[in-house]
């Protein structure tokens, strides 16, 4: 087992050094709504095991009145994790970490999510940012200098199960946020460091 653990090690870091377009591990959409009305709901987070790794995280309502308060505010906070498997740190390989990246990031932020909503029905002027656990600093999507801290693998003979906690939030871009419905898709890949 240590084995592949030491040739995935290669294959991550060979990846992650080249220049070639690679396979996300997996997907996560995030959907919600931006509303002019002061009621919000609490909403469910569902998710799927299909490889890739696929889930969709349903953000709660908020108000334009809260994303309008300044660019750049966050709002929503809603948490997700990533689970793993079989993990054991090696002499090499002490950390893992979820890297985000995104194929729609907003003109005015490279390191969010851009609302890819339809837009008919989509709301103006917010995103969609990953956060540390703490729902405070956001993590920079597209390898932006502010990455997850990440997490120590466990050191063990026996291998252990982890979980990479986050928080998902809509973020106001600049200009009035307005109502209407908000998308975004991030990929991750899992980096070991």
């Amino acid at each position: 087992m240590k084995f592949n653990k030491y040739l995935l090690a290669t294959v991550v870091a060979t990846a992650l050094s080249s220049a070639a377009v690679q396979a996300a591990d997996g997907t996560i959409t995030f959907n919600g709504t931006v509303t002019d009305s002061a009621c919000t709901t609490i909403t469910s987070v569902t998710a799927d095991t299909v490889e890739p790794i696929s889930a969709t995280l349903t953000l709660p309502p908020v108000t334009t009145t809260t994303l309008n308060a300044a660019t750049g505010t966050y709002a929503g906070q809603t948490p997700f994790s990533i689970q793993l498997t079989g993990c054991e740190s090696t002499a090499a390989l002490g950390n893992v970490r979820a890297l985000f990246t995104t194929a729609n990031s907003p003109a005015s932020d490279a390191h969010a999510m851009a609302n890819t909503a339809p837009p008919a029905m989509a709301a103006k002027n917010v995103g969609v940012a990953i956060m540390q656990q703490n729902g405070v600093i956001q993590i920079d999507l597209n390898g932006g200098a502010a990455t997850d801290l990440g997490a120590a693998l466990p050191v063990s003979p026996l291998e252990q199960n982890m979980v990479l906690h986050y928080k998902a939030a809509y973020k106001s871009l600049g200009g009035t946020v307005t109502a209407g419905d908000v998308t975004g898709v991030a990929d991750f890949v899992i980096s070991y460091f």
